[in-house]
């Protein structure tokens, strides 16, 4: 099996890096779920940490691919989490949860799709931080409906610029 042109063994800090912020994902989803949001929150925290770190020292196409699958993870299973444990006894948080779960898979599909076409999309470290913050912060005060809409909010502003980027380039 070959490696694709421009990819590179993940470095070992990498790694690390990857296996804290997967443990941490996991941590979180299962607090979660017990209903220990204080918990769920710190973990979280701790997730976002790691891959922001990761997110500074990562340079290979091996090593882009895993930060970005791991993000999508720490969506995909903490506001799944977050929705399914909320269904009964929050509807607001439980439909923002889906929503930003949706606006922001899109946002990183835009910025995919976009890139692998050839346009200039930048994927900052500040619309990351603020992501995990907005996640962790909601858990850990119990404003976790207010923070889960705001995310929406950040996440779907955050596709309409970046497809906004894409017809502006090709208006040029």
């Amino acid at each position: 099996m070959q490696t694709p042109a421009g990819a590179t063994h993940p470095r070992p800090l990498v790694g690390l890096l990857l296996a804290g912020a997967t443990g941490l994902i996991g941590a979180a989803t299962w607090l979660v779920l017990a209903d220990m949001h204080l918990a769920a929150g710190a973990c979280a925290a701790g997730a976002g940490g790691f891959l922001l770190a990761l997110s500074g020292v990562r340079s290979g196409a091996t090593e882009r691919f895993l930060d970005s699958t791991v993000d999508r993870v720490f969506d995909g299973c903490i506001l799944g989490a977050i929705a399914w444990s909320t269904r009964r006894s929050d509807l607001a948080a439980a439909t923002g949860a889906l929503v930003a779960l949706g606006a922001s898979f899109l946002a990183a599909y835009v910025a995919a799709k976009g890139k692998a076409l050839g346009y200039g999309i930048e994927s900052g470290r500040l619309n990351r931080a603020v992501r995990y913050a907005l996640v962790s912060v909601g858990l850990m005060t119990g404003w976790i409906s207010a923070s889960l809409w705001a995310l929406v909010a950040m996440s779907a502003g955050t596709a309409v610029v970046r497809a906004s980027h894409v017809v502006k380039e090709e208006r040029a």
